[in-house]
């Protein structure tokens, strides 16, 4: 392959749709005609179906192993027949990693496709897969994504819990620790699709703390989780490993709103990338006394300006995907 040939990529994901998700870090913005142009993107959740691609995105390895009820040796037996074509293809693997998926021991089908991968990529700069070094690539801005999506003022005193899907299972502990926190003037909102094992507990908390709490319980639109952050004082964002809390967490900053997230070295990074009194910190599991803490301080010395989301422009971190691809499609 010659530098002049621009890479054909197969993301094993849907297309790029009117919800915001992953794969729209991928393509970037080219609302302005502006995105990167140095591969042809295609999107199919079935990686088995690769023809005349030179290579293939594993977004999430499910779909070429099946879910976690498919039997180990029918997850082995995938594996294998999923190496055994990229080689017959001559198609290279770029590898995406998530939350918890690089820092546990691989299943032996895991092993089979992480042997087999070209390249691997996180969001997360804490990961780290057994024989490949990882390129990080961070959760781009949305702050051109949403111009014309209606805002709101912030609500003084309110506290965000959110999801664009499902509630992470962290936000209940975090429930529990404001019912129980001394924050007068505060209040907490959450928003965002409660666990079915979860809707009991979830609403005896909402039950004993009618005035300082309230619950919007439903999958939340791109439109609705804007108006819902766009009112927050400030956003709590729990289980940051996770990529979509990491969405919520840049959709909170692209909207200059500050979040409160646990100290990591992933947070401590973010921090000293688009400023402190931006992304506040608790040591550890949030407790009441460090909520109390971090509110406090917030009052006392709020954010100013905006955030420097300069080095998370959509069209860079598009650049950065195609960077791996171009490499891996030679490398092949």
């Amino acid at each position: 392959m010659t530098e002049a040939c621009v890479p054909t990529v197969l993301v094993t994901s849907r297309p790029p749709r009117h919800r915001h998700d992953y794969v729209d870090e991928l393509v970037g913005d080219d609302s302005e005609g502006r995105a990167p142009k140095g591969v042809v993107l295609e999107f199919r959740t079935d990686p088995f179906r690769a023809h005349g691609v030179d290579v293939i995105h594993l977004t999430d390895i499910a779909t070429v192993l099946g879910g976690p009820r498919t039997p180990a040796r029918e997850r082995t037996r995938r594996a294998k027949r999923f190496t055994r074509m990229l080689k017959r293809r001559g198609i290279a693997l770029v590898r995406t990693v998530r939350e918890g998926e690089a820092t546990r021991e691989p299943s032996p089908a895991e092993a089979i496709v992480n042997a087999a991968a070209t390249s691997v990529t996180s969001p997360d700069p804490t990961a780290a897969a057994a024989g490949h070094a990882i390129t990080v690539i961070g959760h781009s801005h949305v702050r051109d994504r949403f111009l014309g999506f209606p805002r709101e003022d912030p609500v003084a005193g309110r506290v965000l819990i959110t999801a664009v899907t499902t509630l992470h299972p962290s936000s209940q502990p975090a429930v529990n620790v404001f019912g129980i926190a001394d924050v007068p003037g505060w209040t907490l909102r959450i928003a965002g699709k409660v666990p079915i094992e979860i809707e009991e507990s979830y609403a005896r908390t909402l039950a004993d703390h009618t005035d300082t709490m309230s619950l919007r319980d439903e999958l939340l639109s791109d439109a609705a989780c804007v108006s819902e952050v766009s009112q927050a004082e400030i956003v709590l964002v729990t289980g940051v490993a996770n990529h979509r809390s990491q969405s919520i967490l840049m959709l909170a900053l692209s909207l200059d709103r500050p979040v409160l997230v646990e100290d990591t070295p992933q947070t401590r990074s973010l921090a000293e990338e688009v400023g402190a009194s931006w992304v506040r910190r608790h040591p550890g599991p949030l407790t009441a006394h460090a909520l109390e803490t971090e509110l406090a301080a917030l009052r006392a010395d709020p954010p100013t300006g905006r955030p420097n989301l300069d080095s998370r422009d959509p069209n860079l971190i598009s650049e950065q995907y195609n960077a791996v691809y171009r490499a891996a499609a030679a490398a092949r």
